[in-house]
């Protein structure tokens, strides 16, 4: 079991805490258990793409859908047991989600 608390000395994502944080939505979670912490149980913090030392535009993150996740438990926190933060599954992940031009903008890029 994890608790998480909150930092004031380290870095801004330090503040908001959670006891797992994923920033790739196909991570497969089974079986965690998460309690007690000052913000979140589990956080998807879905980026449009990886930085730092994985830095690529090649990979889309917020059009990927959301992998196995099941038997996890958060109770007891502050905010939330569960936050999903911009996430938007497409069949083409770095392409555009819409296109004014056509009749349905959302055909060229369905949500999957």
């Amino acid at each position: 079991m994890i608790s998480s608390i909150t930092s004031f000395t380290m870095l801004q994502s330090d503040i908001t805490v959670a006891s797992y944080w994923v920033t790739n939505p196909l991570n497969t979670l089974i079986r965690n258990r998460a309690a007690g912490g000052d913000f979140y149980g589990f956080w998807y913090e879905i980026k449009p793409n990886p930085d730092g030392p994985s830095a690529t535009p090649d990979i889309c993150p917020t059009g990927m859908q959301l992998g196995p996740s099941r038997d996890n438990i958060a109770h007891s926190h502050v905010r939330f047991g569960l936050r999903i933060f911009v996430l938007s599954s497409r069949q083409y992940p770095c392409l555009p989600t819409q296109n004014e031009t056509f009749i349905d903008p959302y055909s060229l890029n369905p949500s999957i």
